[in-house]
């Protein structure tokens, strides 16, 4: 009894593997640079109207998606925050208003130095307006590679 349980989790491993990326994702990584320096820290967003995928890159600018991506053309979105606080993002959080309601509370004036900066350009950071974009091959990719620049 117990060998055909062990059979059958040898079957089952040999058809489904161990470890792999899962169907229909193939692996997918590469570096962010900004202005041709390494951005680490920052959220790199591959999207389709859709879905999507998101990850961080390293300290040394690399990133790569953990379970893979599909085989498609993404829309590419590349986010960098300086400082600590509120992130002004109408597209996932706070936007002027909000912020100008939050301040209204704020005699002293000081919420507004709790914001964090988005530091890259809206052509590279917005989700809906921005102008990257990388097609993933059917086999994946080592080499989704972007250097993006402050102007």
């Amino acid at each position: 009894m117990a060998l055909r349980w062990i059979l059958c989790g040898i079957l089952m491993g040999s058809l489904f593997g161990c470890g792999s990326a899962p169907a229909g994702l193939v692996p997918v990584s590469g570096t962010i640079k900004f202005d041709g320096q390494p951005l680490a820290e920052a959220e790199v967003f591959f999207l389709t109207d859709e879905e999507g995928w998101s990850t961080k890159t390293d300290k040394d600018g690399y990133f790569q998606f953990s379970d893979g991506t599909k085989p498609l053309k993404f829309r590419v979105a590349i986010s960098k925050f300086e400082g600590k606080g509120v992130v002004l993002d109408s597209e996932a959080g706070m936007d002027e208003g909000q912020l100008m309601a939050m301040q209204s509370g704020d005699p002293t004036g000081k919420a507004a130095d709790k914001i964090a900066k988005q530091l890259l350009p809206e052509k590279y950071s917005s989700k809906s307006k921005t102008e990257l974009s990388f097609t993933v091959p059917l086999t994946g990719t080592q080499n989704a590679d972007f250097d993006v620049k402050s102007n």
